[in-house]
């Protein structure tokens, strides 16, 4: 089996293939890749477009997840708003594809447990900006199902026209680890003790 290097925007992994000769496509062929930075098997899903480890979770490459800088107690039924924000000079882009995540990041990928999709446009900007001048949000309704695991987040974007890229390919991907705490799903009592006692 020869081992090649196919060039993504997330960085050279290497095709496992059987064929020495088979001619390497952009976006790639749904098959068997390594991320050399790591050594991990992943798996690329062309109908779906995403990558996946050995596992099933989604293949998020290290260095796009980030200790987060606070975190947020959510419980059922709160509403939870995530921001994306970017610099950006360039033509006008129409239909750009915003991807919000909330879930488990771990030794197996990315658990999607929650997804949302947003499209939006983003316009012409000729002079470089001091400050991100592009914004985008989503709003997360917290289920009654959610597991105190579920404590990650991610964003990216991709798509558009012009294309900044698919979404398996995108380099737009940006995430934060334990930015969740998960409050009202379990019963929770502190500081039990007999609070007084007197003669009446």
């Amino acid at each position: 089996m020869e081992t090649k290097t196919l060039a993504l925007d997330l960085g050279a992994f290497k095709l496992l293939q059987e064929d020495p000769g088979q001619q390497l496509q952009d976006p790639p062929v749904s098959g068997w890749y390594v991320d050399p930075r790591t050594g991990q098997k992943v798996f690329y899903d062309a109908s779906v477009g995403k990558f996946f480890t050995l596992a099933g979770g989604v293949y998020i490459p290290l260095g796009y997840m980030n200790p987060a800088p606070k975190q947020v107690a959510v419980a059922p039924g709160d509403r939870l708003k995530i921001i994306l924000s970017f610099k950006y000079t360039g033509p006008a882009i129409t239909a750009v594809t915003g991807y919000y995540c909330i879930g488990v990041y771990g030794t197996f990928g990315f658990n999607e447990t929650m997804v949302g999709q947003t499209s939006f446009n983003v316009p012409l900007v000729t002079t470089p900006p001091s400050s991100p001048n592009v914004t985008n949000e989503y709003t997360f309704t917290i289920p009654t199902s959610i597991g105190t695991d579920w404590n990650d987040i991610y964003v990216k974007i991709f798509g558009g026209n012009p294309s900044i890229g698919n979404s398996a390919l995108t380099s737009y991907l940006f995430g934060y680890e334990n930015a969740l705490t998960i409050a009202g799903i379990q019963p929770s009592i502190t500081e039990f003790k007999i609070s007084d006692f007197a003669k009446v």
